[in-house]
């Protein structure tokens, strides 16, 4: 499996639930984002890509 911006995108399984809402999903999500100063690399991949967070919805 290739952890790249599409990953992050709609198939991570903590990503795509943050950002739809889920409460548990967000903890983990900013936990992450805390530890890897910005998101793992396929988030930080996301936001190269796309220009926004991993914890932020596109537009």
């Amino acid at each position: 499996m290739k952890l790249d911006a599409e990953f992050c995108e709609s198939k991570c399984p903590v990503c795509t639930r943050a950002r739809n809402g889920n409460v548990i999903a967000r903890v983990f999500q900013k936990l992450e984002m805390l530890l890897t100063f910005g998101g793992c690399p396929a988030g930080r991949d996301r936001q190269k890509k796309y220009g926004v967070k991993p914890n932020e919805k596109r537009s």
